[in-house]
C-alpha cells in the first residue's frame, strides 16, 4: 500500500528484525490526526483502506508481517509486485484478504465479545490455502478421536522470585559495579539473514552502546547505511540517504530489549510485573522463567540458565489488529570484555523460517560520546 502522500521517501524500520533493515515506501509526513488529536489511523495514513478502518496507523506494518507468517506468503502474494502501486487493486488475492478480514472480525464479535481468538492463523496454520480435510493417514481410525497430545504436568513454579533471578543475571554478566564502570562498549561485526533454501549475503554493522540506555547500530547494506538509535526514551531511525523518523512505541521498546549490552542495567526498568512461570528445559539446560510485559508490549518471555543467571533466550510479541507476532532472539558465544560478560552471537527468529545471525568479531570497551546517539537535524548525516 502506498501512503497517502507521495512526495518524499519515508523509511520503516523492520525492529521486528533486530536491525536497521529497511524498506522504502512513498510517503509524505500526515498531518492527518484521529478524533481529538489522537493518534492516525489507518485510513489517515494510507491508501485505498478498505477492512482495516478505525484501526491505528502504526499497527500496519506489524499487521502485514502477522498475514505473512499465518499464511506463508510475502507481500505481492495481495499486492501489486511493483512496489509503488501497492496500493491499487490488481490482485484476486487482495479482494479474497479483505472478505477474510471481514470474516474473522465478525466472528470474533458475534462469538468473543471482539476478542481476536480466532485469528488468520487458526485455520491457514502457515498454508495460503487452508486445509478443510483430516488428514488420512494407513492407520484404523481409534473410537475416540483425540485432538490432544498428552504431555508431562509442567514442572513446579520455582519459589525464587523475579528480583531474585534478576539479581543474579547482573551478577552473572560482571555485577553491577562493572556494568558502572564498564559503561560503554563498541562492537564489529556481521548480521546474515537466512530463509528456507536461500541465504542472504553478511551485512557489515557496527554497534555504539552506552549504559543505561543509549545504542546506535550502523548497517551497512549494499551502498546504504541504515541508522537507528535510542537515547532514554527517545529512538530513531534512518534508511541510506532516506528522511530521519521517529521510532514508533513499540519499535522503542523492540530495540531497547534488543539490546544485547545494556540490557542488564535496564531489565527492571523495561519488563513491568515480572512473575515467574514454570521452568523449562532447552537444550539440555535448565532454565528458569519469567514472563511479563513491556510499556508497549503485551508480553515478553526471558529464559535464564539456572546455574550460570545468563539469560540465554528472550520472547517478545507486538500487537498486531489480528493477534500478537512473536520474536524469539537465542544469545550464545559468552566472552569476558573487561570484566563484563557479554554474548558474542545472537540470533533472532521469525515466523516463515526467517533467521537473523549476529556474529561479532570484535567488541571492546571504549568511550562513546552522547552526541553519537542524538538525532540528526533535517537534511543532516
Amino acid at each position: 500500500m502506498n501512503l497517502k502522500s507521495i512526495n518524499s521517501l519515508w523509511t520503516i524500520l523492520t525492529v521486528t528484525l533486530g536491525i536497521a533493515l529497511v524498506v522504502s515506501v512513498n510517503h509524505r509526513v500526515v498531518s492527518a490526526q484521529g478524533a481529538a488529536g489522537s493518534e492516525p489511523l489507518m485510513e489517515d495514513a494510507f491508501e485505498n483502506i478498505a477492512s482495516l478502518n478505525g484501526e491505528p496507523a502504526h499497527l500496519m506494518l506489524p499487521t502485514m508481517f502477522y498475514f505473512e507468517g499465518a499464511l506463508g506468503v510475502g507481500c505481492t502474494y495481495c499486492h501489486d509486485d511493483n512496489n509503488t502501486r501497492r496500493d491499487l487493486d490488481t490482485k484476486e488475492t487482495k479482494d479474497i484478504a479483505r472478505q477474510m478480514i471481514d470474516m474473522v472480525n465478525t466472528i470474533n464479535e458475534n462469538s468473543f465479545n471482539g476478542e481476536n481468538q480466532v485469528t488468520c492463523f487458526t485455520c491457514h496454520q502457515g498454508q495460503a490455502i487452508p486445509s478443510s480435510v483430516p488428514v488420512v493417514i494407513n492407520a484404523e481410525v481409534p473410537p475416540k478421536l483425540e485432538y490432544t497430545v498428552p504431555v508431562p504436568a509442567p514442572a513446579a513454579i520455582p519459589s525464587i522470585t523475579a528480583t531474585e533471578i534478576f539479581d543474579d543475571y547482573v551478577t552473572a554478566v560482571g555485577g553491577a559495579s562493572v556494568l558502572q564502570s564498564v559503561s560503554s562498549l563498541t562492537a564489529e561485526g556481521t548480521v546474515t539473514q537466512r530463509r528456507p533454501g536461500r541465504d542472504f549475503a553478511a551485512q557489515r554493522l557496527e554497534i555504539s552502546a552506552k549504559a543505561p540506555s543509549m545504542k546506535l547500530t550502523e548497517t551497512q547494506a549494499g551502498q546504504n547505511q541504515n541508522l537507528v538509535a535510542y537515547s532514554g526514551s527517545d529512538g530513531w531511525a534512518r534508511g541510506g540517504n532516506g528522511n530521519v523518523r521517529d521510532l514508533r512505541r513499540e519499535e522503542l521498546d523492540v530495540t531497547r530489549l534488543e539490546d544485547a549490552f545494556n540490557l542488564p542495567a535496564q531489565l527492571v526498568q523495561l519488563i513491568r510485573s515480572p512473575q515467574v512461570d514454570h521452568p523449562e528445559v532447552v537444550g539440555g539446560r535448565e532454565l528458569y522463567v519469567v514472563t511479563g510485559s513491556t510499556e508497549n508490549l503485551p508480553s515478553v518471555k526471558l529464559y535464564f540458565e539456572k546455574y550460570s543467571g545468563l539469560l540465554v533466550r528472550l520472547v517478545y510479541f507486538i500487537d498486531t489488529s489480528f493477534g500478537p507476532y512473536p520474536t524469539q532472539i537465542d544469545y550464545r558465544d559468552f566472552r569476558d570484555v573487561d570484566g563484563r560478560t557479554v554474548p558474542y552471537s545472537w540470533i533472532v527468529s521469525q515466523s516463515r523460517g526467517r533467521e537473523y545471525t549476529y556474529a561479532m568479531q570484535n567488541v571492546q570497551a571504549s568511550e562513546v560520546d552522547d552526541a553519537r546517539f542524538v538525532r540528526p537535524a533535517a537534511g543532516g548525516q
